[in-house]
């Protein structure tokens, strides 16, 4: 388990800076630094022209603002910005180290380069860099983001949390907050992950920090109100077989089964992410799947529903259980770690469903007590092939 947090909080460094890091990256990124004094109106023209989506024209307005008497510094950490967004990392490093050679303590160059390293696949380069920028400026709160995350991916959950500490001391931010809440969960320090959770909750309204916090309460056995948390972000039938995945951690396999039943049932649709969990569930260990309902003979088209944009660099398999680390605005699952080779392959672990938007239902009840196991509902029979909400990550 501590494995895939710390995959899921090194993935999440990543998506940080394509999601708005301000000096580093991509058409919709926050200019980094001002834009007045000779050439500020070609860096603004520039910044325009990138945030609509034109980064043949931003760079050659960058370059024009350049030559008019821009700050070199402020002009090439623009440029590195846009071959960062472009996935160009070798150029997007370069474009930063010409920043650094006019100010080797340009905290933006210094953030762009660590993302710019760390995408290229030089991790260690990458955190020397993002030590450098916050050393710098500790209030950036993107480099903390990664820093912290390769710091808890590399086994080091007290480190990360000294960076998120730091960061937050200069100024908050509630994504850095919810990396902080995943440190603290690493940690075994489940009441104050809760803490930090309800913190950034407040600060932002996010499905991905809603199902942190709702995990963290499962690792306190407070279910009930992971299950108002669970289902506050998404559906009835996510938030079933969210609280069937915390008793599954649990070491409850009869409760797992129960509330991976109720999923299915719940769903208007065929929920394949709580038949999967049912089916591995199944396969591990002794339990009695309910009967199929008769198959359609050609079934509906797929739901008209579209997933949201996968997180990049690439798209995230439904195959692990673990909080997801946020500095965007929802949901993403990690993929589980993979097994040494020539040992055999371990089952793979369970996936709490993403919060996703439900056709309006009656209102759930709430977990029931513990107690006799009641009998199981049967599924409803399957009418479409779910798409799955994936999307970006922090």
């Amino acid at each position: 388990m501590k494995g895939r947090l710390r995959m899921a909080l090194a993935v999440a460094g990543v998506a940080v800076c394509l999601a708005g890091l301000a000096g580093c990256g991509g058409a919709k990124a926050r200019p980094a630094g001002p834009v007045s004094g000779r050439g500020g109106a070609g860096l603004a023209a520039g910044d325009a022209a990138l945030s609509h989506g034109e980064p043949r024209e931003a760079g050659r307005l960058y370059l024009e603002a350049l030559a008019a008497g821009a700050p070199a510094p402020l002009v090439h950490t623009r440029m590195g910005d846009l071959y960062l967004g472009l996935g160009e990392y070798p150029k997007a490093v370069l474009a930063y180290g010409e920043a650094l050679k006019s100010d080797p303590k340009h905290a933006p160059a210094l953030q762009g380069l660590g993302f710019a390293l760390y995408l290229g696949g030089s991790k260690a380069e990458a955190a020397a860099n993002l030590t450098k920028a916050l050393a710098s400026d500790p209030a950036l709160p993107r480099a903390a983001a990664l820093l912290g995350s390769i710091e808890a991916r590399d086994g080091r959950p007290e480190a990360a949390l000294a960076i998120y500490d730091r960061c937050l001391a200069a100024a908050f931010d509630a994504d850095v907050e919810n990396n902080r809440g995943i440190a603290l969960l690493l940690l075994g320090r489940a009441d104050e992950a809760v803490a930090a959770f309800r913190k950034a909750a407040s600060a932002k309204k996010s499905p991905k920090i809603a199902n942190n916090l709702g995990l963290a309460l499962c690792r306190l056995h407070r279910y009930d109100e992971a299950y108002a948390v669970f289902i506050g972000a998404g559906s009835e039938s996510a938030a079933l077989n969210n609280i069937g995945v915390c008793y599954l951690e649990a070491g409850n396999k009869a409760r797992a089964q129960e509330y991976f039943e109720r999923a299915i049932a719940a769903n208007p649709r065929f929920y394949p992410v709580a038949q999967e969990n049912l089916s591995r569930l199944s396969a591990v260990e002794e339990v009695s799947l309910p009967s199929p309902a008769a198959q359609p003979a050609s079934p509906p088209p797929p739901s008209a529903r579209t997933p949201s944009a996968a997180p990049p660099p690439a798209a995230l398999p439904a195959t692990a259980t673990q909080p997801m680390p946020a500095a965007q605005s929802q949901p993403a699952i990690q993929p589980a770690a993979q097994p040494t080779p020539g040992t055999p392959a371990a089952p793979k672990p369970f996936t709490p469903a993403p919060p996703a938007a439900a056709p309006p239902a009656a209102k759930p009840a709430p977990p029931r007590k513990e107690s006799a196991k009641a009998p199981a509902a049967a599924p409803r029979a399957p009418s479409a092939a779910e798409q799955l909400d994936r999307s970006e990550l922090p």
